[in-house]
């Protein structure tokens, strides 16, 4: 089972793409060619998943992962309650 999500990566600035969670892990994915490679197919382990925490940038809805390594990726995603409701059943933390 994979679902898609419509989300953007807040990294320096705001980058469009998408998110795709399957039963092991959640990647996010853009096309844009500016974007460094780490970010163009950023793949997280659920195991690897410490912490889930809903937020706002301005008026977007948020997700933030903190990953066992301390890294936090904060995406904005439209289907957030979705998205969330998603993760929790996968065994995410929140």
């Amino acid at each position: 089972m994979k679902k898609y999500f419509i989300a953007s990566l807040c990294r320096n600035g705001i980058l469009g793409g998408g998110i795709i969670v399957d039963p092991a892990k959640v990647t996010y994915k853009t096309n844009k060619l500016t974007v460094p490679d780490p970010f163009q197919n950023l793949e997280m382990n659920l195991a690897d998943i410490t912490r889930m925490q809903e937020g706002w940038l301005l008026c977007f809805p948020t997700v933030s992962l903190t990953m066992k390594d301390q890294q936090v990726y904060r995406f904005i995603v439209f289907a957030r309650k979705k998205f969330v409701s998603l993760l929790k059943e996968l065994g995410v933390p929140g």
